[in-house]
């Protein structure tokens, strides 16, 4: 039986769909990505379970988190490098296609179902338009749709490498902080899971505040950004809180930054795991404050749809999604 393959490979997970040509799935399987020295090992674990091992994979698609380049692509956040033609050549797959996770991401928004988002701010949407979609999460990946005739071009960017560029006096101290220890600072080193914890050690280290000992201890024993997350939103730590705050109010402006760039008036989509697992903070308003404060651009801001897509899978959505469109 002919089959497609879907990979979302991410810095922290890499995630895998099989599925037969109609859609129905054989087998999916999330991996933790640090615990193999390259994607081959990885892809070979998945494929040798005898449930599929069997299967005669038509087309695959890998969604990698990092650049792309024909038939080379790297994982920015992983000394992973992949060629599709020797993937294809060892793994006895007959059509192998390389893209960015983000333009993934931005191919799976058509695959969403209404409750699948959330809208942050209605706008004005113009279909007519184009579209763009930014997510945090091991990393920070931005992505263009443009309208064409049968739906949607899609453009990758390394958008979340650009210059971080503060927009206050705390922020323009959280910029020198990092200057001192990374020479340039991108979005990507404040807009992330590391970005969190480092903006969570600056606000601790300028205020020279007492820490939490159960919220340290909650970081050592697991994801030190999911737990500021979780004491800021159980309100029991107020560093947390100012922590993820500053961390939404400067997501919020590199959004808007990214929106004055292409004007997405066809909607501009949040994605990645940090904003779904803090919906409600994203909902007060600080983003949107910080989104739309663009000085004499703000009226224009406030008529682009902002949308948080709250499906985990949407990037695994998207690779299926073109897995399935390649010419055989």
């Amino acid at each position: 039986m002919k089959t497609v393959l879907a990979a979302d490979i991410g810095g922290t997970k890499t995630l895998f769909q099989l599925t037969i040509e109609n859609g129905d799935v054989l087998l999916e399987q999330e991996y933790v990505s640090q615990h193999f020295e390259n994607f081959d090992f990885v892809l070979a674990e998945f494929l040798g379970q005898n449930v599929i091992k069997h299967y005669v994979i038509e087309r695959a698609c890998f969604a990698v988190a990092g650049p792309v380049s024909g038939r080379d692509a790297n994982v920015t956040n992983l000394p992973w490098q992949l060629n599709a033609d020797d993937l294809a050549k060892n793994f006895n797959i007959k059509h192998v296609h390389l893209c960015n996770d983000f333009e993934a991401v931005a191919h799976g928004i058509a695959c969403l179902a209404e409750d699948e988002i959330v809208t942050l701010q209605q706008g004005q949407a113009d279909e007519t338009m184009p579209r763009a979609v930014i997510g945090a999460g091991t990393g920070l990946g931005q992505a263009l749709l443009f309208p064409v005739a049968n739906g949607w071009q899609v453009v990758s960017t390394e958008g979340g490498h650009t210059d971080f560029a503060p927009t206050d006096k705390t922020q323009i101290l959280l910029l020198e902080h990092l200057m001192a220890r990374f020479g340039h600072v991108s979005y990507e080193r404040v807009v992330s899971g590391v970005g969190l914890v480092t903006i969570y050690e600056f606000l601790r280290a300028y205020q020279q505040k007492n820490e939490n000992p159960q919220l340290r201890q909650a970081m050592i024993a697991g994801d030190p950004a999911a737990a500021i997350s979780e004491f800021a939103n159980e309100q029991l730590d107020s560093l947390a809180s100012e922590s993820l705050d500053l961390f939404i109010q400067i997501y919020g402006a590199q959004a808007g930054n990214l929106a004055l760039t292409v004007t997405p008036r066809g909607g501009l989509y949040l994605a990645g795991g940090i904003a779904a697992k803090n919906i409600e903070r994203f909902k007060q308003g600080q983003f949107i404050n910080a989104f739309v404060a663009k000085g004499r651009m703000q009226r224009l801001m406030e008529n682009i749809p902002v949308h948080l897509i709250i499906q985990p899978k949407v990037g695994l959505l998207g690779a299926r999604l073109l897995a399935r469109k390649i010419i055989v």
